[in-house]
């Protein structure tokens, strides 16, 4: 049994014992037992405390189900005065007792939440969050210590512990100093814990005036005088869809111009990677307007969303589309991109695809400067690198709509991992999903879980106890991912406050790569990888494989730039040379069906090289997916943005005294 099918039975597991340990209180109440409601409710606050502790998807289900965490906790303390009933009486001592605790209990727990919630929604009304930019002078303090933030709602709950046991004491007893003590314990824990919480909430809310905080803002700016922006904005706010700015990034900061970087969900700021660039986060479109960056002639969006316009709007700033990624996705050449002056793509096969689109863009809108993120990839060498041939299947996600549905999983990703298994030659499959797998469809989750388990099962029946016997590189790479952690922690938890963000990029980029080199060291060479964090990263993936597999997106297109074999699914059955003409990162692909034919000449292709039939052609599509390796694209990527900032100096002079200097 895999990992994720331990946890998943695990939680299955533990949410039983919950329910069940309710219907035993339930029980306790009905048969006026007291030893079954004890044990009932020692194995409910157990077995809640073991999901929190485990983050187990668990608990979202439970909340959907209207039996969520304060509700179990209302739900356990009415049993408890139920129980006082059915034993005791309503009107007894320990039953008046336990009502006034838990009474007030609840009033302390709503004045601390309340706190919270006023510190939180006065914070947010301030006009903007930033990062690499020093606004210590707005004496804006810091926020109550984590302890009493995180989680608050869990660990107030919890001050019933005390008052509970106490009741069920006296009910045992009939010792009325039980239930006395431990509601007065209950009552007074939480009383000092809204105390404790008072004056750091009090600080937090020491604010400047939003007019204050932008004066200041632009202050700031006018000392830095950004020249060049890389703008983002996005409606549905996590981790996976920050990626489209997170691969720019070292790219913005090679750039002769001075760079910014321009959030407007303050969520983004939290999935941002490591940058020494400048980031402001502006969430209101009046207050961005009163961003001043008079020096700003270059904006960069590396996605279409509908608040683009309020950047689109100023016009001295020209304005150029990026993207994410060049595939043949209809999002690579979508007709709203006539809006930007200018949109820059890899190769020439970009160029192609919006001059397809009739009456969208004009040639001059288009300018071609590589792909920065790509230069370190190893080119294929003609034989496969390791002892053990490697596929890495990278499919795409379901998409949107089922009109957008590229995904190879659904209906032949689990054929391809069976047939890859049983394949005579031994073959290592690492396997790297699209982020958003399985998020829209269920069926595509199913087949997600069954290429999972199909790799773990086969990684345990060649390696057993062998691929798990790496505890020392387990500790290592633990040791890593809690030191990247508190690197990336800034302000009251940060355990490095007086790190520039420089010197915290360089850090937390090279604990990256040290995790990275110890992850493929800790596992055997021909062990079966499922790649499913941030590290090891795709590109990496790319750097230890000999053959991709994957469906039309851009990472086919980035796997292009290793002149390494690789086969895309043919799905709609198209005939091979229509369905090259029409998705260009096929020219040069082996093609698959959905009974995976074709897999036997692209893995000939990998393991023969005088087989490879479609080395000439890989060749030639690089250079028009990519263009030319000379000079580099990050070179290519920093010349456009100077002769653009040169134009836009020229449409819109600036008016300081003194002219700045242009890049060279």
């Amino acid at each position: 049994m895999g990992r994720q099918s331990r946890q998943a039975a695990l939680g299955v597991l533990i949410s039983s014992a919950l329910v069940l340990s309710f219907l035993g209180m339930m029980a306790a109440v009905a048969m006026a037992s007291l030893p079954i409601f004890v044990y009932s409710a020692a194995v409910s606050y157990g077995a809640d405390l073991m999901l929190h502790s485990a983050e187990s998807s668990t608990l979202d289900r439970l909340r959907d189900s209207r039996f969520g965490l304060t509700i179990r906790f209302l739900i356990r303390q009415f049993l408890l005065l139920a129980l006082c009933g059915s034993i005791a009486d309503l009107d007894s001592f320990v039953a008046k007792m336990a009502s006034l605790g838990l009474l007030l209990l609840f009033v302390l727990q709503l004045a601390y939440g309340a706190v919270l919630k006023r510190v939180r929604s006065k914070r947010n009304e301030l006009p903007f969050t930033t990062r690499g930019l020093d606004m210590e002078i707005l004496g804006i303090r810091r926020m109550p210590h984590p302890f009493l933030m995180d989680k608050h709602v869990r660990k107030m709950l919890h001050l019933d512990v005390p008052l509970v046991a106490g009741a069920l004491g006296t009910i045992a007893t009939d010792d009325w100093r039980f239930v006395t003590f431990g509601s007065i314990a209950t009552v007074w824990i939480a009383f000092v814990a809204v105390l404790v919480l008072l004056p750091g909430a009090w600080n937090a809310l020491l604010l400047p005036t939003g007019d204050e905080a932008l004066d200041e803002l632009n202050r700031q700016l006018e000392g830095y005088r950004p020249q060049v922006a890389l703008y983002f904005t996005f409606a549905a706010i996590s981790r996976d869809f920050m990626y489209q700015v997170n691969m720019w990034l070292e790219a913005l900061e090679a750039l002769d111009l001075r760079p910014i970087i321009v959030l407007r969900e303050r969520a983004t700021l939290r999935y941002l990677d490591a940058t020494s660039v400048p980031v402001i986060c502006v969430p209101k479109a009046d207050n961005l307007a009163r961003v001043e960056m008079p020096e700003l002639r270059v904006a960069l969006y590396p996605g279409n969303a509908g608040k683009n316009v309020h950047m689109l709007q100023r016009a001295e700033v020209k304005h150029v589309f990026i993207g994410h990624g060049d595939s043949d996705k209809l999002a690579s050449s979508n007709r709203v991109s006539k809006v930007f002056d200018e949109i820059w793509v890899a190769g020439r096969a970009g160029r192609d695809r919006y001059e397809r689109i009739k009456h969208a863009v004009t040639a001059g809108q288009i300018v071609e400067v590589g792909r920065p993120q790509l230069m370190t990839l190893h080119h294929w060498t003609g034989r496969v690198a390791g002892k053990v041939p490697t596929v890495v299947y990278a499919p795409t996600w379901e998409g949107w709509t089922d009109d957008a549905c590229y995904t190879s999983v659904i209906p032949a990703g689990e054929k391809l991992i069976r047939t890859l298994l049983d394949h005579p030659q031994e073959i290592r499959i690492i396997y790297k999903p699209h982020p958003l797998t399985g998020t829209r469809s269920p069926v595509a989750l199913a087949a997600h879980k069954a290429i999972i388990a199909l790799l773990e099962e086969d990684n345990a029946n060649r390696f057993g106890r062998n691929l798990a016997e790496s505890k020392t590189a387990a500790r290592k790479l633990a040791r890593i991912d809690k030191r990247i952690a508190d690197l990336t922690e800034r302000g009251v938890r940060s355990k490095y406050p007086d790190l520039t963000e420089e010197e915290r990029t360089a850090r937390i980029r090279g604990s990256r790569n040290q995790a990275g080199a110890l992850y493929w060291e800790s596992m055997p060479e021909s062990a079966h990888h499922v790649v499913v964090e941030r590290i090891p990263a795709l590109y990496d993936c790319f750097n230890h494989s000999d053959l991709l597999i994957g469906d039309m997106s851009s990472v086919v297109s980035d796997f292009v730039a290793t002149r390494k074999p690789y086969a895309i699914f043919n799905l709609e059955g198209l005939p091979d040379t229509e369905f090259r003409n029409e998705q260009r990162t096929a020219y040069a692909s082996y093609l698959l069906d959905e009974q995976c034919g074709g897999l036997d000449q692209a893995i000939d292709a990998m393991l023969n090289p005088e087989n490879d039939v479609m080395a000439h052609y890989r060749e030639q599509l690089k250079e028009y997916l990519l263009g030319q390796d000379y000079p580099p694209s990050t070179v290519r990527f920093n010349n456009a943005a100077n002769d653009l900032y040169r134009r836009g100096l020229r449409d819109f002079p600036i008016e300081y005294p003194e002219q700045p200097a242009l890049p060279a």
